[in-house]
């Protein structure tokens, strides 16, 4: 409060803040100021130490605070009106006001009070401080505002604290919390290192919203669909800015309202959508470029660096799982598919693996396999490009090779499992979507992958078929052992850590490769033989998907707002009818052995197109 005063009242020349710097007296005119303002600081600071020492934090002092708040509030907005060209007339004002604010943060170690608070409309006042011309003030009612909205478990603190989330965002507070965010990083942008007031103003911003979040979840669609949030987390992690405290922050929120719900997912790509329609309504120059930034392309552009380029730190590392993380949820959504098709993230997240030893391979493989979900064209155009040798090497076991900085053996194990199920989804999504007329002779290209180098891929598929299949297992044969101590959901769950996920996609990989040839079919056969596999468990882990969609149809069916929900996302109901579709037709074909009947050099073409793969 007092280095806001000694601005303003040094020169014109050295003045920050416009709203001040034309009231501002010339430097000649002024004496030592600063002593003043100390010397008024410190008596502020000694009177209320007093105060407080008989002060007790109930309702009726909080009361009474609540009246010295809104006192103090109209003494400085009368000082500053009658003194406009005195700063030194509001002074004492402004920093008994300051101090005023500070009291109240003993208030957030007493949740029971808020409702009290809200009752005296005290976080009215308070957003109303918001306008203030010194940013001082603003600051420090960010401050408060972020103690009084992190508290900690207790559920006695949980209920006060929810309902004041509630009550600020019925007062507006997240369009006026944004709204700062953007004139305290304008100002960090202009004078850099200088600005860590407004540095430290975003941070607090940044942990309101987080906070309000983990209150109330519903914060996560108000916040992204009524605000500019998303984008202006977009220009906080853009590749220009260099990594910083804030940069991380601005990624975990971005990544946190992406994997809330469907809303926030659908404002990105809406507002890709209507940025796309302006770029194609006007002609785009090189200054209008920037201004009408595609959401889904700064996401890319984004992570673009770090495909020839590890992060410098643990923080750093996080901050790029946090951006694949928030890519990964955007590609929930189909039409986000298709702007990152027409972005070429496909093209580019290839390139992130090329290189086995970067950080950012396993996360360009998850993404690749959201990309690739339920998506026809995109399985497609992965093929077109080059794709499938990236791919199938990942599969063939030449996993990434980055060694984290907390390189313990269960997270290489975890990191290892993670990109198997990666690449296990995506190759069972091209196996589903990839369609027989597809361009550059897509389907042929990926059957064809099969058989080369002596049926090496099927071998690797029987290979973690029966790992899988054998860890699934030994779940179930603890759930028996536990009979009664745990319901059905909670053994699906269990069965799903052990790898049941992995299981059921290599379980439609086979079937899919079976079905496609008659002679393949026979090589899995002899293969499961010779592993002692049960053939009838692969009909049985497809029966048993099939089963799960129609369980989980029966209760999306029961349940208006989640299936409206749902539908907004890849995994909606066309979806899952095809794919239901799908592996019904597998199955019937599998228990009755009605297969194609082939042609007796089918082998011989496919060998044949293998040569022709470019990729």
């Amino acid at each position: 409060m007092e280095s806001h005063f000694e601005r303003v009242l040094a020169a014109p020349a050295a003045v920050k803040r416009p709203a001040v710097s034309s009231i501002a007296p010339s430097a000649a005119k002024q004496p030592r100021v600063s002593h003043t303002a100390t010397s008024a600081q410190i008596s502020a600071v000694v009177d209320g130490a007093e105060a407080q020492e008989g002060d007790a934090l109930d309702a009726r002092s909080l009361k009474s605070r609540a009246k010295s708040l809104l006192k103090q509030v109209q003494r400085n907005a009368l000082d500053r009106e009658k003194h406009v060209d005195d700063p030194l007339k509001f002074l004492e004002s402004e920093l008994a006001l300051d101090h005023e604010l500070k009291r109240w943060q003993q208030v957030a170690a007493k949740p029971e009070l808020f409702g009290v608070m809200i009752e005296l409309q005290v976080p009215r006042v308070l957003l109303g401080l918001f306008a203030h011309d010194n940013v001082d003030i603003q600051l420090s009612v960010l401050s408060l505002l972020a103690d009084l909205t992190e508290v900690d478990d207790a559920v006695e603190s949980q209920e006060p604290a929810r309902k004041l989330a509630q009550h600020l965002v019925d007062e507006e507070l997240l369009p006026l919390l944004v709204n700062n965010l953007f004139q305290l990083a304008a100002v960090v942008e202009k004078d850099g290192e200088k600005a860590e007031e407004e540095t430290s103003g975003m941070y607090r911003s940044l942990q309101i919203l987080e906070n309000l979040v983990d209150l109330e979840p519903q914060v996560c669609v108000e916040v992204a669909t009524k605000t500019a949030v998303l984008p202006f987390l977009l220009q906080q992690v853009a590749p220009t800015k260099g990594f910083s405290e804030n940069k991380l922050y601005a990624s975990e929120i971005l990544s946190i309202l992406l994997q809330s719900r469907a809303e926030p997912r659908e404002e990105f790509v809406a507002r890709s959508r209507k940025e796309r329609r302006k770029e194609e309504a006007e002609p785009v120059t090189n200054s209008s470029k920037n201004s009408q930034a595609h959401l889904m392309d700064d996401l890319l552009q984004a992570l673009a660096p770090f495909r020839k380029k590890n992060p410098a730190s643990d923080e750093e590392e996080e901050m790029v799982g946090n951006l694949v993380n928030a890519l990964c949820s955007t590609l929930l959504v189909s039409e986000a598919q298709t702007q990152f098709r027409h972005l070429e993230g496909l093209e580019l997240l290839l390139r992130c693996m090329k290189d086995r030893r970067q950080f950012v391979f396993g996360g360009a493989l998850r993404g690749l396999d959201h990309a690739l979900m339920g998506n026809v064209r995109n399985c497609e155009r992965l093929i077109e490009i080059g794709g499938l040798r990236s791919v199938f090497s990942v599969f063939m076991g030449r996993l990434g090779k980055y060694k984290l900085r907390s390189n313990s053996k269960s997270n290489r194990v975890n990191e290892r499992a993670l990109q198997e199920e990666n690449v296990a989804s995506l190759i069972a999504s091209m196996c589903a979507w990839v369609r027989k007329d597809a361009p550059a002779d897509g389907y042929d290209r990926l059957h064809a992958k099969f058989v080369e180098n002596d049926m090496e891929k099927i071998d690797r598929l029987v290979d973690l078929f029966a790992k899988y299949q054998d860890r699934v297992e030994r779940s179930s044969h603890v759930d028996e052992m536990e009979v009664g101590e745990e319901d059905e959901e909670s053994r699906y769950l269990r069965r799903l850590d052990a790898g049941l996920f992995v299981l059921e996609r290599i379980a439609f990989v086979v079937a899919h490769l079976c079905h496609f040839s008659k002679k393949l079919r026979a090589y899995v056969m002899i293969k499961f033989h010779e592993r002692s596999i049960d053939s009838a468990s692969l009909t049985a882990i497809l029966r048993g998907q099939l089963k799960l969609l129609a369980a989980d149809e029966a209760v999306t069916s029961d349940n208006d707002e989640t299936r409206k929900e749902s539908v907004k996302d890849v995994v909606n109901d066309e979806a899952k009818d095809a794919h239901k579709a799908q592996l019904q037709q597998l199955l019937e074909a599998l228990e009755a052995e009605e297969l194609p009947v082939d042609d007796e050099n089918e082998l011989t073409k496919e060998t044949e197109a293998k040569n022709n793969e470019n990729s």
